[in-house]
């Protein structure tokens, strides 16, 4: 892989073009797309005609892209789990015969956990696999180089005063205070709102609420309104939260999330592939 200094100082056909799988299992609709997409992204293009040769492709060959045509596969929730298991976060774009595509079947595409859909024209094709040749040319120039270390010498081994032996002692973990969690609940219920009306949002929180306050009473700190407003006691705010408090809090997220998947089937998938900061996502990813 080329270093970030490196790629600075190549042209685009210097660059191999970014990897992309084609699943698609009616050979007339194979050579169409392909004869729509730019000559310069074609070298970069494998076939998979069924879902087994699918999950093996980006197994083997780890493309930055599959475009997803039809096979014999049609749960889109099934299809981004059973890629996402292999590459986390693989962008999959449905490739749809539609002419326009309406706002609900797009919203419904993401909510099952593909990255879009478009149509197969060929301005749709190549200005999406433009922008995504960006973004992967941009994230090889943004890795940090790597320098070798270097071999100490003879001299150096023998010169070198003695260091003392490194501390055992394991770090404080650091403080987690009520607003950093509030923050963090405020960013899983920005992210819900995509998905969920205020209404119901709110019923899942209060109904999680409630399933625990028996077991954590703290949580009686914290409260969601009938809008999905979430805020907590004022002296919890700056206080730092102890293991119990946090316990509570991931358990009331995951009840939560749970209560959303009876509508959402595998809505953590979602929020996992979702913009959040590293604490949202502990909320809901450590046990």
């Amino acid at each position: 892989m080329p270093t970030s200094s490196e790629i600075k100082n190549l042209t685009d056909s210097d660059l191999h073009p970014i990897q992309i799988l084609l699943v698609e299992s009616d050979p007339v609709e194979i050579d169409r797309i392909v004869a729509n997409i730019d000559r310069e992204f074609q070298a970069g293009i494998t076939i998979a005609k069924d879902y087994g040769e699918m999950l093996a492709s980006i197994t083997r060959s780890r493309p930055q892209l599959v475009l997803f045509g039809k096979i014999d596969k049609t749960s889109y929730s099934e299809i981004a789990q059973d890629c996402h298991a292999i590459r986390r976060n693989l962008a999959i774009v449905l490739l749809s015969s539609q002419g326009v595509i309406i706002d609900s079947f797009r919203q419904l595409v993401r909510t099952c956990g593909l990255a879009d859909v478009i149509t197969k024209d060929a301005n749709s094709l190549n200005h999406l696999l433009q922008s995504v040749t960006k973004s992967y040319r941009q994230q090889l120039a943004n890795q940090p180089l790597v320098k070798p270390t270097a071999q100490p010498t003879r001299q150096h081994l023998t010169t070198e005063p003695r260091r003392p032996l490194a501390s055992t002692h394991t770090p404080a973990q650091p403080t987690i205070s009520g607003q950093n969690i509030l923050t963090a609940l405020d960013e899983i219920v920005a992210v819900s709102n995509n998905y969920f009306g205020p209404l119901a949002q709110g019923n899942y929180w209060r109904k999680a609420h409630a399933h625990i306050i028996d077991e954590f009473p703290t949580i009686e700190n914290w409260s969601a309104d009938h809008f999905s407003k979430l805020s907590c006691h004022e002296s919890t705010l700056a206080k730092a939260l102890t293991p119990e408090d946090l316990q509570s809090l991931r358990l009331w997220v995951r009840l939560f999330i749970q209560e959303c998947e009876r509508i959402i089937i595998h809505y953590r998938s979602i929020l996992n592939t979702a913009d959040l900061s590293p604490l949202a996502k502990d909320l809901f990813t450590t046990s």
